[in-house]
């Protein structure tokens, strides 16, 4: 040694070398994708393939973990409540990142403020179906028989999609429409099978098979364009709802300061994912529809979608007990 004391640059360049500054790896441990509704349904589907997806190209496990209730809150609450280091994820349909803002005035979490939005997994169309036995083979039959008798739709519950777009179709066509609601879309589709219904605009996973067999019709689809699933049936906005092309799709989502560069990582991964041959077959087997959009975009299309629902629940007086 000799003797000469450290000088305070030598001091802060030795402090700046230390390990003790570096960042952490990312991911370091198991992600989850929180998953707000029950499994069995679409999201559950969704979540699986993007955790297999993710799990090799990430190197850590991806965990669905279904939190529900609320119609969905309690699963986006708890992920606006996370931490925002990127290994707790939202994984979610359209409606409650759209629709509950005003559906729940006290839903526990605020969509646009929360949230930082990560890109599209997928888009789904739901379809306006009616029993084979019901004498109309168009939107404009359905309307007309609407303006003669009152029409019974079914759906799963108040605020769900099928519940908001029959009412829009009540609001902007002057069809008399009866809500009938369920304890979930089966029952509601079994019944409309069954003709004790007169339609449900259900997603298409739900009512594909029965179209294809002949026991209900597919009068109109949902979304800008019409689906490749059904390209013979044409969409709302070609028939009774010019303009309108608001449809179901399912979005990726962190915690509000969710680090650009993990966002951005993550995007990659979801555009991957949508490419992926195998995630296009399964989703062809699923009706599901492979979808990508930049954080921008997806903050683009949730905010045009929120209000247009806002507009269609409050015209419609749609309220939650």
């Amino acid at each position: 040694m000799n003797g000469h004391k450290p000088t305070r640059r030598a001091l802060l360049g030795s402090l700046l070398a230390t390990p003790a500054f570096a960042q952490p790896a990312w991911p370091d441990r198991p992600i989850r994708l929180v998953v707000p509704f029950a499994q069995g349904g679409p999201m559950d589907l969704i979540a699986r393939l993007l955790g297999e997806h993710l799990r090799p190209a990430l190197g850590q496990p991806v965990v669905p973990d279904f939190r529900t209730g609320a119609g969905g809150n309690l699963g986006a609450q708890h992920v606006a409540q996370a931490a925002p280091d990127g290994h707790t994820l939202l994984v979610t349909i359209d409606t409650v990142m759209t629709v509950n803002a005003t559906l729940y005035p006290r839903a526990g979490f605020d969509p646009v403020r929360d949230f930082t939005p990560i890109g599209l997994a997928a888009r789904m169309a739901s379809v306006v179906t009616v029993p084979a036995s019901l004498p109309v083979t168009d939107l404009a039959g359905l309307v007309a028989l609407g303006k003669q008798r009152p029409l019974t739709y079914g759906s799963a519950g108040v605020g769900v999609p099928a519940h908001l777009y029959g009412e829009y179709l009540r609001l902007i066509t002057g069809a008399q429409m009866e809500h009938v609601p369920f304890r979930g879309l089966g029952p509601a589709v079994t019944e409309l099978v069954a003709g004790r219904l007169d339609l449900v605009v259900a997603l298409m996973p739900g009512v594909a098979a029965h179209v294809t067999e002949g026991r209900l019709r597919a009068l109109a689809v949902t979304g800008g364009s019409r689906s490749p699933f059904m390209p013979q049936v044409p969409t709302l906005s070609e028939t009774v709802a010019p303009g309108f092309d608001t449809g179901t799709w399912f979005g990726l989502y962190g915690p509000r300061g969710l680090p650009p560069e993990i966002t951005a990582r993550l995007n990659a991964e979801l555009q991957r994912f949508a490419a992926s041959p195998i995630v296009r077959e399964r989703f062809t087997q699923l009706t599901f529809e492979p979808a990508t959009a930049s954080p921008e975009e997806l903050t683009a299309l949730q905010a045009r979608d929120a209000a247009s629902w806002a507009r269609i629940i409050r015209e419609a007086g749609v309220r939650v007990e």
